[in-house]
């Protein structure tokens, strides 16, 4: 799906088919999310619960800003600063976020579904929620948190789901995916040595060409998964071709 004009469309089921109905534009204008980022000065950015779907966001530095539950569906947030920003319960479905910086930043509860974060920094980050269908191709998540709070998480804004995922050429070293579902994703040629994926799905995936020296996969699933390739096997736990 979609967003164009700052104009975002919801998607609802009858009976004959489906229509696509347009909602509330965003509320900010890209000059006025600037400004309060600006008028913030050396405190947090206060863009909390903000509608700002759709908007051109590339390129700006939001300061470490708390975008906590922002709606930011279909924003172009292309190479933008978001170091250590708050974006707990945001919406970012086919969001841009290509190349944006998103090192330490919180994204718990995220629902991103499609958003694009091809060759984003995610280094140290922390991430929960929804993330079917985005394309992490050459991204940087060394040492990020993807798993869980409890070892049975029953909420979606407390596991990952990242099914259909495209991580190839990512950096996924020493980064916590456990209990991740991430069926039928894309990890040819990354790079997840140290990382720990315990009871992680991995059903389908694929992990040509993939480095996994000292990951640890116990109780990991790999059913139909293609492991053609795959490079430090020998050092992995759990892992069984």
């Amino acid at each position: 799906m979609q967003y164009d004009s700052g104009v975002c469309r919801t998607l609802v089921a009858f009976s004959l088919g489906f229509w696509l109905l347009p909602c509330a534009a965003a509320e900010l204008t890209r000059e006025g999310v600037i400004a309060i980022i600006a008028e913030a000065g050396s405190q947090q950015p206060n863009l909390i619960k903000k509608d700002l779907s759709g908007l051109d966001l590339s390129g700006i530095d939001f300061n470490k800003a708390d975008l906590f539950s922002s709606n930011l569906d279909g924003a172009k947030l292309t190479a933008a600063k978001m170091v250590g920003v708050n974006l707990n319960l945001a919406q970012m479905r086919n969001a841009n976020l290509q190349n944006a910086d998103l090192s330490y930043a919180s994204l718990y509860g995220v629902l991103m579904d499609y958003a694009d974060l091809s060759g984003a920094d995610l280094s140290r980050s922390r991430v929960t929620g929804s993330l079917n269908n985005v394309n992490f191709a050459g991204a940087k998540l060394k040492q990020a948190n993807l798993g869980p709070n409890s070892a049975s998480p029953r909420q979606l804004r407390d596991k990952l789901e990242m099914n259909n995922a495209i991580l190839n050429n990512a950096d996924l070293s020493d980064a916590n995916f456990n209990y991740a579902l991430m069926s039928n994703t894309s990890l040819r040629h990354a790079n997840l040595s140290g990382g720990q994926f315990i009871w992680a799905d991995l059903s389908g995936a694929n992990l040509d060409g993939a480095t996994i020296s000292g990951a640890d996969f116990r109780s990991a699933k790999f059913d139909d998964a293609n492991l053609t390739n795959v490079t430090g096997a020998d050092t992995a736990l759990g892992f069984k071709k």
